[in-house]
């Protein structure tokens, strides 16, 4: 007879294994016991993605309609299509190692079909597939090409001189300025602020502009780095869907003086550095100092700092300044000025009054 210790039942071995998880769903083995991986994902789209994707791009200046904006983009159609196509996919918010593969292939000049193959790892299952993207290319005026070839302006810029005619040289430097400030607005990202047409005019300079911010910016521009002062003056040209539609003359007055003129001021000679609204800086060429005064004061007008003659230092003596024209060889003496340090040999400019020779620092 067999003792109870001998005794040995097969079914007790067999306890670990039935209790091993397994998904309720599938009845496959879980670690959990929750449903599998497999499962969850038969249950979600593990991606989603638009068939049909449309690029809009202005045919003048390339320009991309994006989110109700256009927005300026220079790259080429390839990388534009990869990148639309890469946005028209979604992956499911768990899924790892997303990975996409792009084929292209050009069908016309308004249409590329791309073969995507995506991949994944959504809850320890490999998942892939193939689909099939359609890319459309429609052409469109942008607001600012259509603004401009459509003659469309919201005002001028009118360049003028207090009491004279604008110089060739200060209505080319206000253009210049005027093309730097369109440059700034747009990489700013503001495309409507463009410059429609720039005019010499009888009087000054006439600057066409597409929007009222880049009038004011231009003015302000002129009148901060030219000196001078500036005012706007609305005209009411119309109504559209009930709001009253203005243009704006900006009217830039440069300085009765414009810079690097020499004048003779209060029994003295000064150079124009500078102006703002109704005043004008000079720096005193007897003492050095720089003074600014009302563009009312008396003061008369010697000439530019472009009249004057480079002269080589022949001597100094007792604030005496001996020197020479070296072309001509025509020597003269001139003050020597208090606040310049004056070497023999060196080379100095100097403008002629009448009969009297000024020394610029």
């Amino acid at each position: 007879m067999r003792q109870s210790s001998d005794f040995k039942d097969d079914s007790f071995e067999n306890i670990g294994y039935i209790q091993d998880a397994i998904c309720p769903k599938c009845g496959e083995p879980s670690k959990t016991g929750e449903i599998c991986g497999a499962c969850r994902v038969s249950e979600i789209e593990w991606f989603t993605y638009e068939p049909r994707v449309i690029i809009t791009r202005c045919p003048q200046c390339n320009a991309l309609y994006d989110h109700k904006m256009w927005i300026d983009d220079t790259r080429e159609r390839e990388e534009l299509e990869y990148e639309a196509v890469i946005n028209a996919v979604r992956f499911y918010r768990d899924s790892e190692n997303p990975e996409i593969g792009i084929s292209l292939f050009e069908n016309s000049t308004n249409r590329t079909f791309a073969t995507v193959e995506l991949s994944c790892i959504l809850y320890g299952v490999s998942c892939e597939t193939t689909v099939k993207v359609e890319i459309i290319w429609r052409t469109e005026a942008c607001t600012r090409c259509a603004r401009q070839f459509g003659n469309y302006y919201e005002g001028v810029v009118q360049l003028r001189a207090d009491g004279r005619k604008a110089t060739p040289a200060e209505q080319e430097e206000a253009r210049k300025i005027a093309i730097v400030t369109e440059q700034t607005l747009n990489e700013e990202g503001d495309r409507l602020s463009f410059i429609a047409n720039m005019e010499d005019t009888r009087e000054g300079l006439d600057i066409t502009i597409g929007s009222k911010a880049i009038g004011e910016q231009i003015s302000r521009d002129i009148v901060k780095k030219m000196g001078g002062r500036y005012s706007f003056h609305p005209t009411l040209i119309g109504e559209k869907e009930g709001k009253r539609i203005f243009r704006v003359t900006y009217s830039v007055r440069l300085m009765k003086f414009p810079k690097g003129s020499i004048i003779k001021i209060k029994q003295t000679y000064g150079e124009i550095i500078g102006g703002e609204g109704k005043t004008f800086t000079y720096l005193d060429l007897k003492t050095g100092f720089t003074k600014t005064v009302a563009d009312t004061t008396a003061a008369e007008l010697i000439g530019t700092t472009a009249d004057a003659k480079p002269y080589m230092v022949v001597y100094t003596d007792a604030g005496i300044v001996g020197i020479m024209n070296e072309e001509s060889g025509e020597t003269k003496e001139v003050r020597a000025i208090s606040y310049k340090d004056i070497m023999v040999g060196e080379q100095i400019r100097v403008i002629t009054d009448k009969q009297t020779s000024i020394l610029l620092p």
